[in-house]
């Protein structure tokens, strides 16, 4: 009995040791693995695939911070407007990291592949905003063009990046085809929210002076994201989120990203509820939609939620899934695939209804 006590002290001395040796070291490697990876998602995002990874989320997060080219920040792809803050110019080379394109637009929006149908049909008008005007993809490769080309309809394709609801409206009805159309598509995305709720408390948006039009053009500081950079972020996710941090290291926790959870400002979680209650409140602000079509597509979870809703019966909210690779990995708006398959998904929902293939074949 004398002999194993010894044994037992020292055995309890050892896993004592390795165990905060553990607990020091392995928070350390993990840092520098998380770190490592997101860094090498900014080098080289075509190694990659845009996953809910947490060295995803932060290569995207100091991405978009402090290295993107912003559409609506580019003096040549904007021009001031009284009403709207900016609409496009007549287009732009438009570039990033993982994209090189040519934006081209006209006073029906962005251009589209050359319809099929007679001008005199009645237009099928698409609005919303970046993933609509098809940032990162050049003009024929949107799917607005690529439903253009394969329906008997004119295709109008007003969408602009950053407008939320209310000014996509304001967009469409400003359209001098606007009264002849019977059938919008408007695409939602969660930072709509925002805009959304400041035209629901005041009753207008601020106004678009001149002088906010320029603030726009600033490039707000951008440069190169360094390791540094990356390794105070991680650090920052680590001690702020542990629990969350370590499980989705090991698989088992999806970390979240704004493109698949409604965040306020503030980034505290938002119920979608809200999304879809201030965006049905905005359509209904607008009585000129009054006797249209309005299809619906945006988030899962919002469309889910639209459906949950008691929306006029001149509301349809249509699904569409993207596959992976279907995403850029750092700028995560839809790639000419995610296009190829959002055009695919929208015909197939359109054509469930008979709303819907009135509206592909141009009829009233």
């Amino acid at each position: 009995m004398a002999e194993t006590s010894p044994r037992i002290k020292l055995v309890l001395f050892h896993a004592i040791m390795w165990t905060i040796v553990a607990l020091l070291v392995l928070p350390a490697a993990v840092l520098l693995f998380v770190s490592v990876m997101a860094y090498d998602i900014l080098q080289h995002p075509e190694r990659h695939q845009n996953t809910r990874k947490i060295w995803n989320v932060i290569a995207t997060d100091l991405y978009f911070e402090y290295e993107a080219n912003l559409w609506q920040n580019q003096k040549d792809c904007v021009q001031y407007d009284d009403k709207l803050l900016y609409k496009p110019s007549s287009g732009c080379h438009f570039v990033n990291k993982e994209f090189s394109t040519e934006l081209t637009f006209s006073e029906d929006g962005r251009v589209t592949t050359s319809s099929r149908a007679p001008a005199s049909r009645r237009p099928l008008i698409f609005a919303g905003d970046s993933e609509t005007m098809g940032w990162g993809v050049n003009d024929g490769e949107t799917f607005a063009s690529l439903i253009a080309a394969s329906i008997d309809a004119p295709v109008l394709n007003l969408g602009v990046a950053s407008y939320g609801t209310v000014r996509e409206i304001m967009r469409v009805r400003m359209q001098p085809r606007f009264q002849e159309a019977n059938c919008i598509v408007i695409q939602y995305s969660w930072n709509d929210f925002d805009e959304n709720s400041v035209f629901l408390a005041r009753g207008a948006l601020p106004s678009p002076t001149r002088r906010r039009f320029q603030q726009l053009l600033s490039d707000y500081g951008k440069r190169d994201v360094s390791f540094q950079d990356v390794l105070i972020r991680t650090f920052d996710l680590m001690l702020n989120y542990p629990l969350a941090f370590f499980l989705n290291v090991l698989g088992w926790h999806d970390f979240p990203l704004e493109d698949d959870d409604p965040m306020n400002m503030n980034g505290s979680p938002r119920e979608e509820t809200e999304d879809t209650k201030a965006f049905l409140a905005v359509l209904a602000s607008f009585p000129e939609l009054n006797g249209k079509k309005i299809f619906v597509l945006g988030p899962g979870r919002f469309i889910s939620a639209l459906r949950r809703e008691t929306a006029p019966a001149s509301v349809f909210p249509i699904s569409v899934d993207l596959n992976d690779g279907a995403s850029y990995t750092l700028d995560m708006h839809p790639n000419k695939q995610g296009h190829r398959q959002m055009a695919a998904q929208i015909l197939d929902e359109l054509k469930r209804t008979e709303e819907g293939r009135q509206c592909l074949a141009g009829e009233p």
